[in-house]
């Protein structure tokens, strides 16, 4: 920053960064939301457990 801005013009370079900062970890939590692992869709489970009972017999 040049060390001519005012006052005024610090704080509203300030506030912006602030608003920047804030909506970054916003951003950040979504992706960290997104890379959780997810819940396993009973479907899924139960074709897995047959597919497993079928190789065992075969």
């Amino acid at each position: 920053m040049p060390a001519d801005d005012t006052p005024a013009e610090m704080a509203a370079r300030l506030e912006q960064l602030e608003k920047e900062l804030r909506e970054l970890r916003l951003r950040l939590a979504m992706l960290e939301k997104q890379l959780d692992p997810r819940a396993e869709h009973p479907s899924d489970r139960t074709a897995v457990r047959e597919k497993v009972a079928y190789d065992w017999q075969a």
